[in-house]
């Protein structure tokens, strides 16, 4: 590790010399003890400065003669740290009572100034708190649906949380709440994010660029983190839906130590009963954190997520071979749960670090019973974890980050239970266990060679040790900002991702039954390499920034299934995927607005995803959600202290898929009956019908109060009523054969309370 970090040094060309200066360091957080990521802390008159890391930590070498630095971020007043002998700091920020949006997107920091300070592209990071006011299905805050609202993230089905990332695939996002991996992001079939706003503090979606401490995915990095509970007094919010409820209380325990707790549950079974239908389906979750402070140089966090879905059918049904009712019993639990114990620790005031220890485990169950007959279907995946990271602020323009990351990833698909006439065609089986350990090591180094040149240079040496075999990557990374202007400056970067693990779904059954499978001998590691360049403009004066981004990416070693592959309850699922490759290009556009009466954000996406795979076809062929166009229109109004009003405007080219052109009969063998040959278009050839649609929320605030705050929301999602089609179904006519597109989610109304005290 050493000799690595040693050679990072070589090549940026570090050139350390001895000035008067000091050096401050500490932590910045809001009034109620939330750290604030990306917040600003610098000169005055410009001369140095720094942002604080994902916790909220910060080191600042400044001259010794200084007595003031400056606090800034979004939305808060500016925090001026009148300066002692002491150098650990702790700043809380207070709100800015005259800023009036309430909605704010960052696209790559906190603050449209530090934009044109960073190396970093292809990034958003959202403060969850200031999307709250967007429209949303059943008025139901949802943080994955805000982020297919972005340039370069296509959406999969209609009201789906699925990403389509740059032209890669679902799987091929890293999802993480608080360093956990998240296997599954969907409740009620992927229509529903497994994340509860109110337990979440922001989120960041890495789309390139890729710094070197993330790996093990190819498309994007969704880095998601949990409030840490307030230290001040304790705090209750919660809200009610059409199809939800929500309730978190966070507050301190004593001055050394707080905690946040949010649960949420669905009530979509008692709904449909009322209407006088049975759905028994209902989604749970449950967020807990709890954070202690040792003192200013080491803190503690343990945090963990618990959520599931649950069906089950109980009911009699008339046997006829007995002449009697018989019981049918049915139903599915799918479930995640994380927990994550994180230790920072401020060595001294250059070094920082974060130990965390990681646990994940996704599961499905599926049971069933009926006349002496019973199955039981299980799959799991059980990470066990540990990331050791560093951060080594060596001077106003150079700083390292460097770390290891450790993952034994265990994998137990397809365990059947049988009992009964069942069993006599599907025999119980435990299923093959499948480990996988996965280790990265990475080195980073942010230079600034110049006032207006900066280059973020990484490297990750990665790999897996599967079925006794060892695979293993290499991982450049670079990032460059040259700044033209104070207003303008230009952004590109290079880098390649690996990722050692996939996921086979069948999309014929309509049950929870996605699996994930690590590498094999047969199944190589997929990797990428993404060049991208971007452009930005910020202006000042109408607070706003506009930017232009295009991208190349090149995929190798993606998995495909085989025409008629049966991957249900199947162990061999190796012989029916095929592995190719994978290009996709575009460009993307971003105009957003954070201040004032009137936010909000206008994005653009043209962009081309192809793919090959011998066996399936022999050309290069669209990928399924290739779609050329998508635009996104998001504004909020501020009519006046208590109302408020958003809309969402999307428009977005259909999916692809494969037509019949025609058909021909042939005889069958005993030339007894004719059986007709369908004739298929090139695969992905033709595109279902473009859509589009508009959705409202107006925002009704209480009377302003010390103690206690409301606000109701009354929206509408798909105010016009034009259903976004998502799927194809083959129609007779008189005369042959026609398709047909039905569309889904037509004009539904929504309200929705929220309270805070």
């Amino acid at each position: 590790m050493h000799r690595f970090i040693f050679l990072l040094f070589l090549i940026s060309g570090i050139a350390l010399k001895a000035q008067d200066i000091r050096t401050i360091n500490g932590y910045v957080y809001d009034e109620n003890g939330e750290a604030l990521m990306f917040a600003n802390v610098y000169l005055e008159n410009g001369s140095a400065g720094t942002n604080t890391n994902e916790y909220g930590y910060f080191s600042l070498q400044i001259p010794i003669s200084t007595t003031e630095v400056l606090v800034t971020y979004l939305g808060y007043q500016t925090y001026r740290i009148q300066l002692t002998e002491e150098n650990d700091i702790v700043v809380k920020m207070k709100p800015d009572q005259n800023m009036l949006s309430d909605v704010e997107i960052t696209y790559e920091q906190s603050q449209q100034e530090t934009e044109h300070k960073s190396s970093q592209m292809s990034s958003i990071t959202i403060p969850v708190k200031k999307i709250k006011s967007l429209p949303a299905i059943g008025g139901e805050t949802d943080v994955i649906k805000v982020m297919q609202l972005m340039p370069g993230v296509q959406s999969g089905a209609e009201g789906g949380t699925s990403m389509f990332v740059r032209g890669g695939d679902a799987d091929q996002n890293l999802v993480l709440i608080d360093e956990a991996i998240v296997y599954n992001v969907g409740h009620l079939f992927g229509f529903f994010s497994v994340f509860n706003p109110d337990a979440i503090k922001d989120m960041t979606l890495l789309k390139g660029a890729f710094p070197s401490n993330y790996g093990g995915r190819l498309s994007s990095i969704l880095d998601i983190r949990m409030k840490e509970g307030a230290d001040d007094k304790i705090h209750v919010q919660g809200g009610v839906g059409l199809l939800s409820s929500r309730l978190t209380i966070e507050g301190p325990i004593n001055k050394k130590s707080s905690f946040m707790v949010s649960g949420r549950r669905t009530y979509i079974d008692a709904v449909f009963k009322l209407v006088g239908s049975d759905i028994p389906y209902y989604f749970y979750d449950l967020n807990m954190k709890y954070n202690y402070k040792f003192d200013v140089k080491n803190r503690l966090y343990v945090s963990g997520y618990y959520g599931n879905d649950v069906l089950s059918i109980n009911e009699d049904v008339e046997d006829t071979t007995q002449q009697s009712a018989s019981a049918l019993n049915f139903g599915f639990v799918l479930g995640n749960y994380t927990t994550t114990v994180r230790w920072n620790h401020v060595y001294n005031d250059k070094l920082f670090s974060n130990l965390s220890l990681i646990y994940t485990r996704f599961n499905y169950d599926i049971q069933g019973s009926f006349v002496d007959n019973s199955l039981f279907i299980q799959s799991k995946v059980r990470d066990l974890g540990a990331k050791l990271g560093f951060d080594l602020y060596l001077n106003p323009r150079h700083r390292i980050k460097y770390g290891i990351n450790l993952i034994n990833h265990s994998f137990r698909p397809n365990v059947i239970s049988t009992e009964g006439e069942i069993s006599d065609f599907l025999l119980s089986r435990q299923g093959n266990r499948l480990n996988a350990f996965e280790n990265g090591i990475y080195g980073l180094s942010q230079y600034d060679i110049t006032e207006k040149w900066q280059v973020n240079a990484g490297l990750r040496l990665s790999g897996v040790l599967a079925k006794d075999k060892y695979f293993q990557g290499v991982e450049p990374r670079l990032a460059t900002r040259y700044t033209l202007t104070d207003k303008q400056n230009v952004k590109g970067s290079i880098s390649r991702m690996y990722q050692y693990m996939h996921k086979v779904s069948s999309s014929t059954v309509a049950l929870p039954t996605d699996l994930w499978y690590p590498v094999t001998a047969n199944v190589r590691p997929q990797y990428a390499d993404q060049l991208a360049l971007g452009y930005s403009l910020l202006l000042k004066k109408m607070n706003t920034t506009l930017t232009v981004e295009g991208y190349y990416k090149w995929m190798y070693n993606l998995t495909e299934y085989r025409e008629g592959a049966n991957l249900v309850l199947n162990d061999q699922f190796e012989s029916e995927l095929l592995q190719g490759t994978g290009r996709s290009w575009g460009v993307e556009f971003l105009a957003k607005k954070d201040e004032g009466k009137l936010t909000g954000w206008i994005g653009y996406t043209l962009s081309w995803a192809n793919r090959y795979f011998e066996g399936l076809s022999d050309q290069n062929f669209w990928a399924k959600y290739d779609r050329r166009h998508n635009i996104s229109v998001v504004g909020a109004y501020q009519l006046s202290k208590r109302w408020g009003f958003s809309a969402v405007w999307v428009y977005m080219t259909g999916a692809r898929f494969t037509p019949q052109e025609g058909a021909y009969f042939v005889p069958n063998a005993s030339y007894t009956q004719v059986e007709m040959i369908p004739i298929y278009a090139p695969k992905n050839s033709v595109s279902m019908s473009a859509s589009h649609r508009l959705d409202v929320n107006f925002i009704l605030k209480s009377k302003e109060k010390k103690k206690f705050k409301s606000e109701w929301h009354f929206g509408a999602y798909n105010v016009y009523n034009r259903a976004t089609p998502y799927r194809i179904d083959v129609v007779p006519t008189g005369s042959g054969y026609q398709y047909v597109q039905p569309g889904l989610f037509g004009f539904i109304p929504s309200i929705a309370y929220n309270f805070q005290f």
